[in-house]
């Protein structure tokens, strides 16, 4: 089964200041780190932000479809213009997520509508594997104004994977400067 990839770029970056998937570890900007992660897995890779500047990047960019409703709208937004039922979605500020680590989901993900990972004991919703099944529920969410993503895919078909297995890095989230200069090996 052909796998897409949404890459969430649209978040506001208050505590950052700046666009993070834009911004450079090791000297490439975040969300290069993840298109070169995504890229053993798929071709077929659309970015969802409002800012016009991802289009660089060489692959499609759509703007959220409900706007300042955060990353439930980002993944439904996604999931909308995606031509795959199924798709792994990452924030753009996990860039050292693996492509192992992706696989790992995707085959853990049959006849599931959510699979996302946990690592001592925290989940992980931005790093994970939807289906456009989710469509009509994350709608409805975002039309009460229910934001909260875990919420929303507590009512879906779940599979929430143990990944003990993987570093502690694949999951390093960048939310500061000083997450940057943690970051840079």
């Amino acid at each position: 089964m052909q796998v897409g990839a949404i890459l969430l770029a649209g978040g506001k970056s208050s505590r950052m200041g700046a666009d993070k998937g834009l911004l450079l570890v090791n000297e490439k900007p975040m969300i290069q780190h993840i298109i070169d992660a995504v890229r053993v897995i798929s071709n077929n890779i659309i970015i969802v932000s409002n800012q016009k500047e991802y289009a660089q990047f060489g692959f499609p960019v759509f703007e959220d479809r409900i706007k300042e409703s955060g990353p439930l709208a980002g993944i439904y937004t996604g999931l909308f213009h995606s031509k795959t039922h199924q798709n792994i979605v990452l924030s753009c500020d996990v860039p050292y997520v693996s492509a192992a680590l992706i696989t790992f989901l995707i085959e853990q993900s049959s006849n599931f509508d959510v699979t996302i990972p946990q690592k001592e004991g925290r989940l992980h919703p931005l790093i994970g594997v939807y289906t456009q099944a989710c469509l009509p529920v994350f709608k409805n969410e975002l039309k009460h104004q229910q934001l909260k993503v875990k919420l929303a895919i507590e009512k879906m078909k779940l599979n929430i994977v143990d990944a003990a297995l993987f570093s502690d890095v694949n999951f390093m989230n960048i939310n500061t400067t000083i997450d940057i200069k943690n970051a840079t090996t």
